[in-house]
């Protein structure tokens, strides 16, 4: 079990860590989609980072969003 897998398990488990892009890359490369951020309200890919960089959250921590979803329900 290298790196990779340990990533891997830990995601699994709800246990989710800044990587690097290039970290995110080799770990999608051997799981496909495994480091990828889904919106709460549609399940479509947030297209954004994570938690700890630019994912769209609501005050009292609901999210990830997806920018759509975010901007329809919750900007006026």
């Amino acid at each position: 079990m290298d790196w990779i897998d340990e990533e891997k398990h830990r995601r699994d488990n709800g246990i989710h860590r800044a990587l690097s892009q290039s970290q995110h890359a080799a770990v999608n490369a051997r799981y496909n989609g495994c480091t990828l951020e889904y919106c709460c309200e549609c399940g479509e890919p947030t297209g954004r980072a994570g938690a700890h960089d630019d994912s769209l959250y609501l005050d009292d921590g609901a999210g990830p969003f997806c920018e759509e979803c975010y901007l329809e329900r919750y900007v006026d």
